[in-house]
């Protein structure tokens, strides 16, 4: 049983310092059509008088509609992991989220479900993760890691 908690937790840790590498590198699979599409699928939703762009008021409505989301991903989860019923998450109430986390990113990588992640299982799982994560978050993959958008930067100019 211990054994079993320390490899979660070790393939836990491999899996938050890959997706870090993978968000960190230019994705090939997201397209700016990709990107576009989603973009378009939210204005399709919410442009309600079909001018093209998204008024105030449609703005407000796109956000309502996200924090309502969110606050419905935060209720399952209090009523899934909040043991003792005090409406917020322990310390302990939080380690068994981040292995039940760890136990379903294991059985997702784990493809012939053997116990045992290969390599390829795990490169494989990465790749996937990649372009789920760049394509979610509408990253074209256009800059490399340390390029800058022109004008972005910390305030101060070179």
């Amino acid at each position: 049983m211990m054994s079993k908690k320390i490899i979660l937790a070790l393939c836990g840790s491999l899996l938050v310092g890959s997706l870090g590498l993978a968000a960190a590198q230019p994705s090939a699979a997201t397209s700016p059509a990709q990107t576009s599409s989603e973009k378009s699928k939210l204005l399709d939703k919410y442009d309600t008088n079909r001018d093209g762009k998204l008024s105030p008021e449609e703005r407000a409505a796109m956000r309502a509609d996200f924090a309502a989301k969110r606050a419905a991903k935060k209720a399952e989860l209090l009523a899934k992991y909040d043991a003792n019923k005090n409406g917020k998450l322990d310390p302990a109430e939080l380690q068994q989220m981040k292995l039940d986390r760890e136990a379903t990113q294991f059985e997702k990588m784990d493809t012939d479900h053997n116990g045992v992640v290969t390599l390829g299982e795990y490169q494989a799982f990465k790749a996937q993760q990649g372009e789920h994560r760049h394509a979610r978050h509408g990253h074209g993959g256009k800059r490399t890691r340390g390029e800058r958008k022109p004008g972005a930067g910390f305030g101060g100019k070179r």
